[in-house]
């Protein structure tokens, strides 16, 4: 899902015909759109491999507690655990993708569903062009009866993109594109540069503590090479308001440790697991823990394949 200049291309994408209404919030998660999608009155969708909407998860967090009126930033425990997930991002040797490969993720979704004690659960596959140039895909467990399963996310190619039909297909139409790549290769790879990053990604000067701390959630879902992963647990360690939250089992049912971001309603985590450090998922809880995440994603796997539709 994205570059240096993700922020830019989306503010400048011409709108395309609409996904399937069942899909809308799927895609546009999956790809880059407005600052807040759940507001928009018009579809903003970029190609291929951009990350999930910048704005989403920023309106999932309320203001930031404060001491005395003066933030702290992130906790000592919080920032230990930001470094150890640094140092195990900069051990990984994993070579770059080609650009005619595929990020393949395999995440599953919680969401409360009106009247049910239980949540809703979704087991999501998205197959996101390295170079942004090849059709990407969608693949979901449970669609509506009257939705597709798998939608196929147009590529960029010489500047345009097909359109979708009203039933989720590919026309033969297009429409004026710029590609996303889904690989994030030009993030910066230094704590300072990467804050600075993370504060304008939402297209101002700069960003609140909680958009920023949202933008780091936003990321770390994407697929950055080592370095730049590094720098952006760092850059976590900068942003006031950072604690660390005890240990905790993800939505998966993975034992975890986190570091969070409490609001006046809600605390938004980033579950880490505990002996490598690798990241696990998000959660919002409501701040008393008086019930169950109000939303959660957990990631069960990220792979490198050869095609749209590969799975092994």
């Amino acid at each position: 899902m994205n570059d240096r200049q993700l922020i830019d291309q989306v503010r400048t994408l011409l709108e395309p015909a609409e996904p399937p209404p069942h899909l809308r919030g799927k895609v546009n998660r999956m790809i880059a759109g407005t600052a807040r999608p759940a507001r928009a009155r018009s579809w903003r969708l970029a190609t291929v491999g951009a990350t999930a909407t910048v704005g989403v998860l920023a309106l999932l967090v309320s203001s930031v507690v404060s001491i005395d009126g003066e933030p702290p930033a992130a906790t000592a425990q919080a920032a230990e655990i930001l470094h150890r997930a640094a140092d195990t991002a900069r051990a990984d040797r994993t070579p770059a993708p080609r650009g005619d490969q595929f990020i393949l993720t395999t995440t599953k979704g919680f969401a409360p569903v009106a009247g049910q004690d239980e949540p809703a659960t979704t087991l999501t596959r998205s197959w996101k062009s390295v170079d942004g140039t090849h059709d990407s895909m969608i693949w979901e467990s449970d669609p509506p009866a009257s939705g597709r399963q798998s939608t196929v996310i147009p590529g960029c190619r010489n500047g345009r993109a097909k359109e979708w039909g009203p039933d989720g297909s590919l026309l033969n139409s297009t429409r004026p594109c710029t590609p996303t790549p889904a690989y994030l290769k030009n993030l910066p790879t230094d704590a300072t540069s990467m804050l600075n990053y993370l504060r304008r990604m939402n297209g101002r000067t700069t960003a609140s503590d909680e958009e920023t701390f949202a933008n780091v959630g936003e990321l770390i879902r994407g697929y950055p090479p080592a370095q730049s992963r590094a720098a952006l647990y760092e850059a976590a360690t900068k942003i006031p308001g950072v604690v660390a939250s005890r240990s905790m089992t993800d939505a998966a049912g993975r034992s975890g440790t986190a570091v969070s971001l409490v609001g006046n309603i809600d605390r938004y985590d980033l579950i880490f697991e505990p002996q490598t450090y690798r990241f696990l998922g998000w959660q919002v809880v409501p701040k008393d823990e008086s019930r169950g995440p109000v939303r959660s994603q957990v990631i069960l796997s990220v792979a490198i394949v050869d095609r749209a539709g590969q799975v092994s």
